[in-house]
């Protein structure tokens, strides 16, 4: 057993199908109270790391650790009900013929017998529901809800039984983006006031960053950084993450001193790469300014529009794409010459061999 404040600990966990492995040798813990947000494309292992967690599957090796009990090692394998965790998924799983008042109260402990509820624990129903502003829809039956209300019923009865770890999977798939961006301020609030550490697992960039108070970046079963996620988005330790956690495009430089010489000019930069190195640097949208010039050094090929902002994608002089965030009053029609310049603000950083130098 720990002697540590993680109430999550995986170690040396590997899972593989046939010789393929779908999850190679991870570590990683989730101190108390701590969200953890885990991010990855499409067949990184997001899911089956979660069926290892919660027990749906059995790992080839490792160990898993959940508030200081050792659920799953050579020896070991606890079943899903005993390893203290709930549990939210995106598609809700509801039970259609509970009204919400009795799915949040199914699987809780009853003191006295299986169809009596004790005053306290009608209390805490009571409590989150109004937590989670489902109050006045008890009496009602999951089919009678919209998405929202469905996910509010889903997370208090994942809550419902005090779990010490909630591991939420891609919870906010199914729901429109306003909707999807009111209940993650929620989640994350009432997480936070009831001091549970979770697993939030999405393929969303922006999400991550928002719920995560680190980050673990996912692909092919590797874990490629876990950090803050500050530091995830400003200093990515590989490309692969520079270009997954936000918009990145790497351009051509030497370094001299503190400064790389490119084609868009001398630039400030932050490395431990030697004067004369080659390296690539990470340029994201926000640090390339474009200005209309029929004799600039490169020209629209298409344009994004985001609502407060366009994203110009430039192919300069050269050859190479590069993306530009500009206002929503900027007016860049496709084929319009421009000239494009650095004016990051900051240091920007270097790679060599696609890893962080």
């Amino acid at each position: 057993m720990s002697t540590t404040n993680s109430d999550l600990i995986i170690e040396n966990l590997s899972l593989k199908y046939d010789d393929n492995f779908v999850i190679s040798d991870i570590n990683f813990e989730i101190d108390d109270s701590e969200i953890l947000a885990l991010v990855g494309p499409s067949g990184s292992g997001k899911t089956s790391l979660i069926r290892c967690i919660t027990g749906l599957q059995e790992p080839n090796a490792g160990k898993i650790e959940i508030s200081g009990n050792l659920v799953f090692s050579d020896e070991i394998n606890i079943p899903i009900e005993k390893r203290d965790i709930g549990i939210v998924f995106q598609d809700f799983a509801l039970f259609p013929h509970m009204t919400v008042e009795d799915n949040i109260s199914y699987g809780m402990k009853n003191d006295n017998n299986k169809n009596a509820k004790s005053l306290t624990q009608i209390s805490s129903i009571t409590d989150l529901m109004l937590m989670t502003g489902i109050y006045h829809l008890r009496e009602r039956y999951p089919d009678e809800l919209s998405g929202g209300e469905q996910q509010r019923v889903a997370l208090a009865r994942s809550l419902a039984p005090k779990p010490k770890v909630l591991l939420m999977d891609e919870p906010f798939s199914n729901l429109d983006p306003n909707l999807r961006m009111q209940l993650r301020m929620e989640v994350r609030r009432i997480l936070k006031y009831l001091k549970i550490s979770c697993l939030f697992v999405t393929h969303d960039q922006q999400e991550a960053l928002y719920m995560g108070d680190r980050i673990l970046v996912l692909n092919e079963g590797e874990i490629q950084q876990l950090d803050g996620n500050i530091q995830v988005f400003q200093n990515p330790s590989n490309e692969f993450v520079a270009e997954f956690i936000g918009l990145a495009d790497f351009i051509d430089g030497q370094i001299i001193d503190n400064f790389a010489k490119t084609e868009l000019g001398q630039v400030e930069v932050n490395t431990k790469a030697k004067n004369g190195q080659n390296v690539n640097i990470m340029v994201r949208p926000d640090d390339v300014n474009i200005t209309k010039n029929n004799k600039g050094n490169g020209f629209v090929v298409s344009r994004e529009y985001r609502g407060m902002y366009y994203i110009y994608n430039v192919k300069l002089n050269s050859g190479k794409l590069i993306k530009s965030l500009a206002s929503h009053t900027s007016d860049f029609n496709v084929g319009t010459k421009v000239d494009v310049q650095l004016k990051p603000g900051h240091p920007l950083i270097c790679f060599k061999d696609k890893v962080l130098i």
